[in-house]
Order: C-alpha cells, then sequence, then structure tokens
C-alpha cells in the first residue's frame, strides 16, 4: 500500500474537454474491451469532498431554483383521501382512476395531466366541503406555494457538469472513436450507476493486460475546487462497488483485476489521506 500525497498540481484541461454521452451500453464487459481497446482509453477518478456546512445556503456555490408545489387546497385533497383509504384500497382504486382518464385524456388532445382530472372529477366531489369546513381562511387555501431546492454546482465541463450527489467519488471512462470523445459514468449512488462502474472497470482492465490504460485523480474539494493529484501510468480506480449490481464469479474477477490498481482514501466526509493498493484483496 503506497499513500498519495495530496499536493494539487496543473493539468491537461483537454482530459475533460469535448466530450459527450456515449449511447451504445454495451452489455459486457468483453463487449467494452473488444470495441474501446484501440480507441486511446483513459479513466479520470474524482473524489468527492462534502460541501463545507456554511456554504451551503450560498448561491455561488449551491444553484437555487424556485419551483411550485401543491397549494393548502390540493394537498388537502390528498390527505383527506389517505385517511378514507388503507394503502392497498388506496392505491387500486388510484389505478383504476388512472385508466380512466388516460383515455379521456387522449380524446381531449392531452391538454391536461392525468391528475388534474382525478382532482376535479374524483377528489373534489368528495372532499371539497369538508375542506372549506376545515379551514375558516379560504383565500390561503389556492394561494401558490413554492419551495427552493438547492443543488451543488458541479463545475466540470459540459455533459459531465450533472452528478448524483449520493456518489462519494465519481468515475469517468473515456475513449476516442471517429475523432469523437465518449464517457461512460460509474459510481455508487444507484443500482445502473454500480452496474456501469463495474462494468467499465472489468472491460477496462482486460485492456490493461495487453496496453496500459492510463488514468487521473482529482478531487473536488469542500469548495467547489476541482484538483488535479495525480496521473497514473495504468489503470486504478476506487477499490469500492467493484462487482456491485455486475456479478463475475470471483477468481473470474481475481483474474481480469490482476495489473489493475486500487484507490482508496479517508474519509467520505472531507478527504484526508489517499492510498494505493496493489491488490483488491490488499
Amino acid at each position: 500500500m503506497k499513500n498519495i500525497p495530496l499536493k494539487y498540481v496543473l493539468y491537461d484541461p483537454v482530459l475533460l474537454k469535448g466530450i459527450q454521452w456515449e449511447s451504445r451500453h454495451d452489455r459486457s464487459h468483453t463487449d467494452i474491451a473488444k470495441r474501446v481497446r484501440s480507441q486511446q482509453p483513459y479513466t479520470v477518478t474524482i473524489i468527492i469532498d462534502n460541501l463545507r456546512s456554511e456554504l451551503r445556503s450560498k448561491k455561488e456555490y449551491v444553484q437555487h431554483t424556485r419551483t411550485p408545489r401543491l397549494s393548502l387546497y390540493h394537498e388537502a385533497l390528498y390527505q383527506f383521501f389517505t385517511q378514507e383509504y388503507d394503502q392497498w384500497n388506496r392505491s387500486n382504486l388510484y389505478l383504476q382512476w388512472l385508466k380512466k382518464y388516460q383515455i379521456l385524456r387522449k380524446k381531449e388532445g392531452e391538454k391536461k395531466e392525468i391528475d388534474e382530472y382525478i382532482i376535479q372529477c374524483e377528489l373534489e366531489p368528495r372532499y371539497k366541503k369538508q375542506i372549506l369546513q376545515k379551514y375558516r381562511k379560504k383565500t390561503n387555501l389556492m394561494k401558490p406555494r413554492y419551495r427552493i431546492d438547492r443543488e451543488r454546482y458541479y463545475r466540470l465541463p459540459a455533459p459531465i457538469n450533472h452528478l448524483d450527489w449520493r456518489n462519494p467519488y465519481d468515475n469517468l471512462f473515456i475513449w476516442t472513436e471517429k475523432d469523437k470523445k465518449y464517457v461512460r459514468r460509474g459510481g455508487s449512488g444507484g443500482s445502473s450507476q454500480r452496474e456501469s462502474n463495474s462494468l467499465c472497470i472489468f472491460g477496462f482492465s482486460i485492456i490493461n493486460q495487453r496496453q496500459p490504460v492510463p488514468s487521473y485523480l482529482f478531487v473536488y474539494t469542500e469548495k467547489n475546487e476541482l484538483r488535479f493529484v495525480r496521473r497514473f501510468p495504468s489503470l486504478t480506480v476506487p477499490r469500492y462497488d467493484i462487482g456491485s449490481n455486475y456479478f463475475l464469479p470471483h477468481e473470474e474477477q481475481k483474474k481480469i483485476l490482476k495489473g489493475t490498481h486500487f484507490l482508496s482514501w479517508e474519509s467520505f466526509a472531507k478527504v484526508k489521506k489517499i492510498s494505493c493498493l496493489d491488490s483488491l484483496s490488499a
């Protein structure tokens, strides 16, 4: 195990520019290995620090979006509905309404959402009178309401500048095909991300056994700053989540991953120490 000094240095911005999402989505790691092996593949790993707590409400660091939410009246309609029926009967009844008003919506040219039909034709006749009796200030019932959504900025070039923030790291698998650069993203935040992460690591590992696949390590800091840490001459990826949602027998995994190096770090809240392992079991 080797510790990697956290010394941030300059990098070639071409690494992350001019990239587009790959849309073919190979079904197996061997498909990826065959298609990408002669296409100048490389990986980029970005370890993500938590945003500093005092910056979470500042617009320079977090995008604020004003999103409409249900009025107090419409919210009350659904509350009365959930109080009258248990979950099983509620789900079945709502499913019947969805089927019923989907037909009507198509006949009327799909000018309204199905939920609008359900509110007007099913919920209001049942509960409007009760709601008007319950609330004295009728003017507040229909007043527009909003919520403020906050999403941390991910200051990378488009289109890779949006991220599922459940991920403590971002894995980018990049190659050039017919003079265009393509990327697939892996992470730990969702099942499809874990599947892509495992599938691409296995595929790139096969390539790495024949020809070195360079890897680049960055840290996205607690102040939304992208900092370059190090270039590795051969494939080096996070040790986490490998095999998740894309299963291979243990012995096959060991054979494929031979020659691949693995990153681990402390901690997942703020990076304090990064280590590089020669094998996944180390």
